[in-house]
């Protein structure tokens, strides 16, 4: 079972490192065509997939359905609401740097906290591989989301390796677990 978690397109936020969370910010036209440049890679390079999932933020949803469109997928896309980017509270909207990511590794009363946000991206995963065994699944998030997943995968996984918009990440449902088979792959 292959499942390849891809980053929305980019946001207006995005470009100005903000904190968007929850925050249901939309796709700008740069992030419209990355999404574009993922599902044509897709359907150059990898174009067989049975399900294409979603976080339920907009951002993620347009991102997923042009993705579908892009290499023909004509199936419901399912809504995962467990994909769903970490909760920052108060801090969305905020500049995201390294001061940033200090007070978010420590923790916040109005954060998400890291432990939770760990054992939801596994889980999700998990509930993906039991649904879904032996099928390839697209799943369309957030970074800090994916990161958490790939964190579940590989507990050396650095968590602050920067993701970028639209990028496609693959993993490998195991016995035990996950495994990275590749990450940050963005296309050309």
């Amino acid at each position: 079972m292959t499942i390849c978690l891809i980053r929305h397109g980019q946001t207006d936020w995005n470009i100005n490192t903000l904190l968007q969370g929850r925050t249901d910010v939309p796709l700008n036209e740069v992030g419209k065509s990355q999404a574009k440049a993922v599902g044509a890679y897709l359907k150059a390079n990898d174009p067989h997939w049975d399900r294409i999932l979603s976080s339920p933020l907009g951002r993620a949803l347009e991102t997923a359905k042009i993705i579908a469109q892009e290499i023909g997928f004509t199936k419901e896309i399912g809504v995962v609401p467990e994909a769903i980017e970490r909760n920052f509270g108060s801090l969305e909207g905020q500049h995201l740097d390294s001061k940033m990511y200090d007070l978010l590794e420590r923790g916040h009363p109005e954060v998400e906290k890291m432990e939770d946000l760990y054992a939801r991206a596994r889980k999700a995963l998990e509930d993906i591989a039991l649904k879904h065994p032996g099928e390839r699944v697209i799943l369309v998030s957030h970074a800090q989301f994916i990161k958490a997943a790939l964190a579940a995968a590989d507990p050396d996984f650095d968590f602050r390796f920067p993701l970028k918009n639209s990028s496609l990440n693959y993993l490998e449902a195991e016995d035990e677990g996950f495994r990275i088979l590749k990450f940050n792959v963005v296309p050309e």
